[in-house]
């Protein structure tokens, strides 16, 4: 992935913007949507068992605690066969080594002689990618924040997992995490699209969280005020109509409305 070039900013605001050095990386296990193992170029790896490509995500999730007897609890309700947890293992190392060659000397998935399962530093996931960009955007002004987030708002394909039935994420509280870093990285870089007046970015940016939390109140205000900025008072109706379906459709919803959007909408319609 090519480093961003050094963007210089004017000097009323003071500062130099930090390029980003991205993440050293061979592989992504991409988990904003349904699960896939890509390399760095895009090429997804189709794996035999849907159980390997889950111990990946597993193991990408979990470096802290990644030992055997951990995946085989987290992955199994039932206690599985030691030959069938030693050949998804296999097939993870085999599979990721015919997508990428490891390093000289290395294993993408170590070998050990002891519980541990390390996977290789170089296997990232793409909310990996995506949470360095948006703590890098948090120092940078707008024109270099904007160019750091949208490659990692284009990373937001779907609900994290989805498509799956995997127990572990929510038991763990990944996918509520995943879900948080989606629609911050949206909203910022909405935010910054604002800042500088890219109404056509507002709406992409916060339509690609939306995917993820329809309804996101952040999100659907930022729309409202860019059909705002436009002049477009139709435009505002609408995303508040829009907004209440989603909420009165909501099984965890009560149906009523955000009180900050309701004062939005109304600072907005009733502006000179």
């Amino acid at each position: 992935e090519p480093e961003p070039e050094p963007v210089t900013v004017t000097e009323a605001e003071g500062t130099v913007a930090e390029p980003l050095h991205p993440l050293p990386h061979d592989i992504v296990v991409s988990l904003m949507g349904p699960v896939s193992i890509c390399a760095t170029s895009g090429r997804p790896r189709a794996f035999e068992r849907s159980k390997t490509v889950e111990l990946i995500a597993w193991l990408a999730t979990h470096r802290d605690r990644a030992t055997r007897a951990a995946a085989r609890t987290a992955l199994w309700e039932m206690d599985v066969r030691d030959a069938t947890f030693a050949n998804v293992v296999s097939e993870a190392r085999r599979g990721l080594g015919r997508l990428v060659e490891p390093p000289d000397g290395e294993e993408w998935l170590a070998r050990t002689l002891n519980e541990s399962l390390p996977l290789h530093e170089r296997v990232v996931t793409d909310a990996d990618l995506i949470g360095q960009r948006v703590e890098h955007a948090r120092l940078a002004p707008p024109s270099h924040a904007i160019d750091v987030l949208r490659p990692a708002v284009e990373m937001i394909r779907d609900l994290p997992f989805a498509g799956t039935a995997y127990l572990w994420p929510d038991a763990d509280g990944i996918t509520s995490s995943l879900v948080l870093l989606a629609t911050t990285a949206s909203a910022e870089l909405a935010g910054h699209a604002l800042s500088v007046g890219d109404t056509d970015l507002v709406f992409w940016a916060t339509g690609q969280g939306l995917r993820v939390l329809p309804g996101h109140e952040e999100l659907i205000g930022l729309r409202m005020r860019a059909h705002a900025r436009a002049g477009d008072l139709a435009g505002v109706r609408q995303e508040w109509e829009s907004y209440e379906r989603v909420i009165m459709s909501d099984a965890w919803s009560d149906g009523e409305p955000a009180p900050k959007l309701l004062d939005l909408r109304r600072e907005l319609l009733t502006a000179p």
